[in-house]
């Protein structure tokens, strides 16, 4: 019984997930794209607690799930978690779910640096040894939480 149950759990999460695929690749009749609303995702929710935990991250950010590809592109970024704020931007728009969540872990990687003192002007770069390391966790821990959750997976 219990693995019918998770079954029918990772059976709910699929079927979740495949709405906000539909609702993100449909479009209004003005022409308008969806957006999803992150933050009231439950996998997404589920995620964000999962990875405070892992990282021992102390005070948990506020998010700005962004369609601004302008951004983006001017800024050569996905994420952003700007020193001294308790915010992170996270550039959404025609990514995968799994793509969007290891950006996540990423930048709250960089908030865990950050309280920690980790972080001093002009050292996060690319290849840098701050960069290494939210990349290395970012991608180590994607395939710990993408077992649990292969649905994440598109």
């Amino acid at each position: 019984k219990a693995s019918s149950g998770a079954a029918m759990g990772v059976f709910s999460r699929e079927s979740e997930i495949r709405s906000v695929r539909q609702k993100l690749d449909e479009e209004n009749d003005d022409g308008e794209e969806h957006q999803v609303d992150y933050d009231s995702l439950p996998i997404m929710q589920e995620f964000i607690r999962w990875t405070i935990d892992k990282i021992n991250l102390e005070t948990t950010p506020t998010f700005e799930w962004s369609y601004d590809t302008e951004d983006a592109q001017v800024n050569h970024h996905t994420g952003r978690h700007t020193e001294g704020q308790n915010d992170v931007w996270v550039y959404v728009k025609n990514r995968n779910l799994v793509d969007i969540m290891r950006t996540v872990f990423h930048e709250l990687v960089h908030c865990r640096q950050s309280e920690l003192g980790m972080i001093q002007p002009g050292e996060s770069y690319p290849g840098s040894p701050i960069e290494m390391e939210a990349d290395m966790m970012a991608g180590k821990y994607m395939k710990v939480f993408g077992k649990m959750h292969p649905e994440i997976f598109q």
